[in-house]
């Protein structure tokens, strides 16, 4: 540090240094689609159960998504995008709420019109009741009010003291659409306007016209997936309890063009014969890296009831993705999310069972990852294969590993955007991304004995031309050593006796 002593301004400068942001949004978050009783059809972003509750409802029998993200968070999930899928003709529940300007008994008028928060029948079940606040109606003065929002005759939410003055720091019409959970599109009636004789309707208001339309489709599914459009990061996808291929493949196809996401398959609980599993369900998935495929389903338990009778047959792709996320906090992306020492919470078995031989031929030939029980250890993941049947694509750590790598090289290097263009930005690029890959090698992330095995990056005259410099591009050149899983483990056992060898191989 340099000494200063005489008051003053001193100036002094350094080099640019890119900022290095690590695990912005690195880290995985689900993205689940399922139909539920409510909740926003847009991709919202819940980091808990509770969370969930609050938007979408409590768990239910007919509604496989609230199963899959209670399992996803009890098995370690982290943050999860909820896309709710609903019939293309579903409608929202709308209300006009009266009041009488001149008294009970005479003309009403309406003091303001509302939709359900979201589309469905659930909206049906809605009610606004109230009661006057503290600010009594005078020649001048807008009387204020209390509203209590009920659904299913249990109320959800409470609003003291609104006022129907635009001018209130109260103001229902902005304080209800900016914060209420439950109704939204709140618009005040024409004319409102102060009255000694107000009086609010002392009858409550029920909302109608919701309903959930057609069934929904195959095809709603793949509509659905333009919501991830607006959102940026490393997803896991999982359609809860889908399996045709009308759906799957288009969740692939997505995965594949955002480059950074995953799919996470959920099995056909129908199907447990090896070659129907194999060929007319796998079977018809695209080959690619960007997803893999678990058997069979769960027993889990269900939260939503007590007793003996407290278990679901459950699609396993919540809890799986909740185990992935979970293995890539404690390690890093580059452990494949199985092993003996990975397991899957809140399972108390499995839906069939298969034998070593079936077991075999589901993995090795048709790249399924199958769910085994251990007695006294739980369900394990044993399986860590994509879909792909050509390595190192055939590995579900090694495409995840490139997608992390991909989201933190982009944020690691944003900050180079509109900087001088010449060799200084070249070198600090190179030195910045050669850290980041350092420090993921060191944790195991890559394989190499030293740093020039794991990786390289090349930044300089070579791949940045006059050509490109003029067309204001940067170009970086990353190599990296993946890792792969050891899926065998193969141990010749050798009987020694008086110099003569037995071996057998476990």
């Amino acid at each position: 540090m340099p000494e200063y002593k005489n008051p003053g301004v001193y100036v002094s400068e350094s080099a640019f240094l890119p900022k290095v942001r690590r695990g912005v949004t690195s880290r995985s978050a689900a993205a689940f689609f399922g139909e539920a009783s409510r909740g926003p059809s847009a991709a919202t972003l819940v980091q808990s159960w509770s969370e969930y509750k609050t938007l979408y409802g409590d768990l239910s029998q007919t509604s496989d998504l609230g199963f899959g993200v209670y399992h996803y968070f009890a098995n370690g999930g982290r943050d999860a995008w909820i896309t709710r899928v609903i019939g293309s003709t579903a409608v929202t529940a709308t209300a006009t709420v009266a009041y009488y300007p001149n008294g009970s008994g005479q003309a009403s008028a309406t003091l303001f019109t509302a939709s359900a928060k979201s589309k469905g029948a659930w909206g049906n079940s809605l009610t606004l009741e109230f009661s006057n606040g503290n600010t009594a109606a005078s020649s001048t003065v807008m009387p204020t009010f209390n509203l209590v929002i009920k659904l299913s005759g249990e109320e959800v939410e409470r609003w003291n003291d609104l006022s129907p003055d635009i001018a209130s720091s109260r103001y229902f019409v902005t304080i209800l659409n900016n914060y209420s959970s439950y109704i939204t599109s709140v618009a005040a009636g024409a004319g409102i306007v102060a009255n000694s004789s107000w009086v609010y309707n002392s009858v409550a208001t029920t909302f109608t016209s919701g309903s959930n339309g057609s069934a929904v489709q195959d095809s709603d599914y793949v509509t659905a997936l333009s919501q991830l459009d607006s959102v940026e990061g490393v997803l896991l996808l999982n359609a809860v309890n889908k399996t045709s291929a009308t759906v799957i493949n288009q969740f692939l196809a997505k995965a594949e063009s955002r480059g950074n996401s995953f799919v996470i398959i959920d099995p056909d609980m129908t199907a447990v014969d090896v070659s129907t599993i194999g060929g007319s369900v796998v079977g018809s998935y695209t080959s690619s890296n960007y997803g893999a495929v678990y058997y069979p389903h769960l027993t889990m338990v269900d939260p939503s009831k007590t007793g003996p009778g407290a278990v679901r047959a459950t699609a396993p792709g919540g809890a799986i993705a909740g185990v992935y996320v979970r293995t890539e906090i404690e390690r890093n992306v580059a452990k494949s999310p199985a092993g003996y020492n990975v397991t899957v919470r809140n399972s108390l078995g499995l839906g069939t069972s298969f034998t070593e031989a079936q077991t075999g031929t589901l993995y090795s030939t048709y790249n399924v990852n199958v769910l085994k029980a251990v007695p006294g250890g739980g369900i394990i993941i044993n399986g860590a294969r994509t879909l792909d049947k050509s390595a190192p694509g055939k590995f579900i750590s090694a495409r995840r590993t490139l997608n992390y790598l991909k989201q933190v090289l982009k944020e690691g290097t944003e900050s180079a955007v509109f900087e001088p263009n010449d060799a200084r930005l070249w070198d600090q690029l190179t030195g910045s991304v050669s850290a980041l890959l350092g420090e993921f090698w060191r944790q195991g992330g890559l394989k190499g004995k030293n740093a020039s095995e794991a990786y390289y990056v090349i930044c300089d005259e070579s791949n940045n031309t006059a050509v490109t410099v003029d067309n204001g591009e940067v170009h970086i050149e990353v190599g990296v050593a993946l890792q792969y899983p050891a899926e065998f483990v193969v141990i010749n056992l050798s009987q020694w006796t008086g110099g003569s060898n037995a071996t057998e191989t476990l």
